[in-house]
């Protein structure tokens, strides 16, 4: 009740969000870096490399606009599969690799940073890691499409096992609720604020049909309508009418190619459009409508979506970023420096 009675009133929303926000900015993750990983780490060993990445990354993105939400995903998938070692880029004859799970099927970008890679590689042979590029690239992408300019730490290493069980285990699922997704950043030590945080990534980019289909037909979270028929289609009810009557159309039962905006509002751009959406009940998915579900993720949406507040999400995304950066890293003398991205595993 006490809760219900703040949420009515606008101006009393905001109190709680920011009284909200300052729990969260208490809360910082409890991820800690190798000592090799660090800034600047090429300075002395490839002069320039973080420029040549950048010049190289600006003109794949002028020839390709869906191509900087591609290379956010692929980091973040990297990462989460099994550590920021670019062991997601390795393939397998088998289709036992990382990207031969289910939820890397849409994965796309290799070929953007292994055409990075073959730069770097002719200025600086076996010098900078694939696993460094895919950081670097997911921070370009960040800041081509508006959001924010933050430093990367650099010094990682490539890893050279890929496993599909990997991605399978702890790739966050576009069904899960806050509890579900806290678990799994709680795996890779990140923090409940990064999980909220990050989310917002799904500002920029798309989502095929079936990830967020089970929303609009036949949903098991909804309860049934005793006017309708046993069996009939049902949506999700916390999806606006006038949103998802749009994603019926476009994504017809059995769809698989089709896509739609992540976010509803800006989707080309990098910033509070996704708080917007997820506030407005226009989360694509699940996992993002989820948010407002859970008082403290719930005020931290409301608060992001005045716009006086992008400058606290891109400080905060990009603390974030870093702290995801540094899961699983292999720095020293862990794992090795390719020559080529791509390469086989078995």
């Amino acid at each position: 009740m006490i809760m219900a009675s703040l949420f009515r009133s606008s101006s009393r929303r905001l109190v709680l969000a920011s009284a909200t926000l300052m729990m969260l900015l208490s809360s910082s993750s409890t991820t800690t870096t190798s000592a090799q990983l660090q800034y600047d780490y090429y300075n002395t060993t490839c002069p320039g490399a973080e420029d040549l990445v950048r010049t190289e990354l600006l003109a794949l993105f002028a020839a390709d606009v869906t191509l900087p939400p591609a290379l956010l995903r692929l980091h973040f998938h990297d990462c989460f599969g099994a550590g920021c070692d670019a062991t997601l880029l390795l393939k397998s004859h088998n289709g036992t690799a990382q990207r031969d799970a289910d939820p890397n099927s849409t994965v796309r970008g290799y070929e953007a940073i292994e055409a990075v890679k073959a730069k770097l590689e002719a200025a600086c042979p076996l010098v900078v890691s694939c696993a460094d590029i895919l950081a670097m690239a997911a921070r370009d992408a960040v800041n081509y499409t508006q959001g924010p300019a933050y430093a990367v730490e650099t010094g990682r290493r490539d890893g050279n096992v890929s496993r599909k069980e990997d991605a399978l285990r702890f790739l966050p699922p576009a069904d899960g609720n806050v509890t579900v997704l806290t678990g799994y950043f709680a795996a890779q030590n990140l923090s409940y604020k990064d999980m909220v945080v990050l989310s917002a990534a799904h500002t920029i980019g798309v989502a095929h049909c079936p990830s967020f289909s089970p929303r609009l037909y036949n949903y098991s979270g909804a309860q049934q309508d005793p006017s309708l028929d046993a069996g009939a289609a049902q949506q999700d009810p916390s999806l606006d009418a006038a949103y998802a009557k749009n994603l019926t159309a476009a994504c017809k039962p059995g769809n698989v190619a089709s896509v739609q905006p992540l976010d509803a509002a800006t989707p080309a751009v990098f910033d509070l459009g996704y708080y917007q959406s997820v506030a407005e009940h226009r989360a694509l998915l699940a996992s993002d409508a989820a948010l407002l579900d859970d008082s403290l993720s719930g005020a931290y949406v409301n608060l992001m979506t005045n716009a006086s507040s992008v400058d606290i999400f891109f400080a905060d995304f990009a603390v974030s970023m870093i702290n995801m950066g540094r899961i699983g890293v292999r720095t020293g003398t862990q794992g090795e420096i390719r020559a080529t991205c791509q390469v086989y595993v078995d």
